[in-house]
C-alpha cells in the first residue's frame, strides 16, 4: 500500500474511533478516553473563504457587496508588511479600496487618529480580527481631515499609513 493510501486509511480509522468516542460508544460499550483527544488534535482540511477572517473571531458584519471596480484610490494591504501607497490624498465623496495581497492583516486606528465625526471604522471585527489574501475593504469618505491607521499585528514592524481627505 502506498504511503498516501495508508495515511488516508489511518485518518479514516482515527475519525471513526473519534466519533465513537464522542458518542460514548466505541463499539464495545465502554468509553474511550483517548478518542476525544485524537479528535481535537487532528488537523482539518476546511477550505477558507477570502471574506472570512483568518483568526477565530468572526466579524459582526462581513462585506456582502462587490468591491467597487473603479475606486478613486487603491491600497495594497500586506505586500512586504506595508500598505502601498503609505500615504495619499483624496477629496470628500471619493472611495478608497483596500485589497489584501498577504494574510493576517487588518486596518485599525487609535482614538484621535481620524477626524471627529467620521463614520469609517477600519476593517470589520475587533482589533484581533485579521483577513487574508483576496479580502477587500472599501469606504467612501465624507469627513475631511487627516487619517492615520495601521495593521494591529504588524504595527511594531512599521505597518502604518495615512491619508488626507480634502474639501
Amino acid at each position: 500500500m502506498d504511503r498516501r493510501r495508508y495515511l488516508r486509511a489511518l485518518a479514516a480509522g482515527t475519525a471513526a474511533v473519534s466519533i465513537a468516542g464522542c458518542t460514548g460508544d466505541d463499539g464495545g460499550g465502554t468509553e474511550s478516553p483517548t478518542a476525544e483527544s485524537t479528535l481535537t488534535d487532528a488537523p482539518t482540511d476546511t477550505p477558507t473563504d477570502t471574506e472570512t477572517p483568518t483568526d477565530t473571531e468572526t466579524p459582526t458584519e462581513a462585506p456582502t457587496a462587490t468591491p467597487p471596480q473603479d475606486p478613486d484610490q487603491r491600497v495594497a494591504v500586506g505586500d512586504g508588511l506595508r500598505f502601498d501607497p503609505e500615504s495619499f490624498e483624496i477629496s470628500v465623496g471619493e472611495t478608497v479600496l483596500w485589497e489584501w495581497v498577504g494574510p493576517g492583516h487588518n486596518i485599525k486606528y487609535d482614538e484621535g487618529a481620524v477626524p471627529e465625526g467620521t463614520d469609517w471604522t477600519g476593517t470589520e471585527g475587533s482589533r484581533t480580527t485579521t483577513y487574508g489574501e483576496g479580502h477587500a475593504h472599501w469606504h467612501t469618505f465624507e469627513t475631511a481631515g487627516e487619517y492615520d491607521y495601521y495593521c494591529v499585528p504588524h504595527q511594531g514592524s512599521g505597518m502604518r499609513a495615512s491619508f488626507t481627505v480634502t474639501e
